[in-house]
């Protein structure tokens, strides 16, 4: 059985395409949760007709928006009847044979099986290939991809195993406006392992305030994403390079954002608070280590 988490907020123009795509799934055993987060459009009507079907276990509208994602999130994970989850969220849609296709990988130590997908934006569409297909192993992901971006770059083409996420993690995602997808991810890798199944199963609608330029301008994505490489960082060891490759990186995404110099200097001097301790205390200790192993 599969947990199919809805967390829906103004998406009424996308939402019939959304949820035609769950129920027509040639994979049949699964519930549907249907979280809308206060809309201000039609969504709740369009919900409210899709509610009626069998497979909806829950439909909870909230009075109050709940200022982000990731509490519907937690909400829905906590309601689930199944170790699987998919967030498929309300203004993406998948082909009717992602369940199929995606359930039979899930082995022992797989935390999280997920597909090649197909970015839809206004004027065209191109696929979206991470990596080659089949099994990676978790840890791997986290020191070649996690550190300095997510890997997972849309949740609706991502399923993954419950019985990795802890209730401690799954409270800190209800901390993050942006990143708490990452953080979520990173938590999973460090229990865990992925097989990624290389077909674009899954289609992202990538809408204009979505896209990477306005990201990297965005001085509350910088903060999220520093906390989050720190976390994988310290799960690694502390590796004097990983710190290294983390200083780099967002110090060059800050130089060359479009924030103000005010928001550039604060935040360079955030990167360098967060990871030069822990550089020049590891790259001290591998120079010690090689002093003694040269005796």
């Amino acid at each position: 059985m599969v947990s199919i988490i809805v967390p829906n907020y103004n998406h009424e123009p996308y939402l019939r395409k959304r949820l035609d795509s769950i129920f027509s799934q040639t994979y049949g055993d699964f519930e549907v949760i249907l979280l809308d987060d206060c809309s201000t459009d039609n969504s709740v009507s369009i919900l409210q007709e899709y509610a009626e079907r069998p497979q909806v276990s829950h439909f909870i509208i909230n009075k109050e928006n709940s200022g982000g994602p990731f509490k519907q999130w937690k909400k829905g994970i906590e309601l689930s009847k199944s170790d699987y989850i998919w967030i498929a969220e309300s203004d993406d849609y998948s082909d009717t044979s992602f369940l199929e296709r995606l359930i039979p990988f899930f082995k022992k130590g797989i935390g999280i099986v997920f597909s090649g997908l197909t970015i839809v934006e206004q004027n065209n569409s191109k696929d979206y290939v991470a990596l080659e297909e089949g099994f990676h192993k978790g840890t791997h992901l986290l020191s070649a991809e996690m550190i300095t971006g997510n890997l997972f770059i849309n949740a609706n083409c991502v399923l993954f195993n419950k019985k990795y996420i802890s209730k401690s993690q799954l409270t800190k995602i209800c901390d993050f406006k942006i990143c708490g997808d990452w953080s979520l991810w990173n938590h999973i890798l460090t229990k865990s392992n992925v097989y990624f199944v290389k077909e674009p199963l899954s289609f992202y609608r990538k809408h204009q305030s979505a896209t990477t330029e306005n990201l990297y301008n965005n001085q509350l994505f910088y903060k999220e994403a520093i906390k989050v490489a720190k976390v994988c960082i310290n799960f690694l060891g502390n590796y004097y390079h990983h710190n290294a490759r983390a200083i780099r990186f967002y110090g060059e995404l800050v130089r060359s954002s479009k924030l103000s110099e005010a928001i550039k200097a604060e935040l360079l001097k955030l990167i360098n608070a967060t990871f030069k301790p822990n550089f020049y205390i590891n790259l001290f200790r591998r120079i010690v280590r090689k002093l003694k192993s040269a005796r």
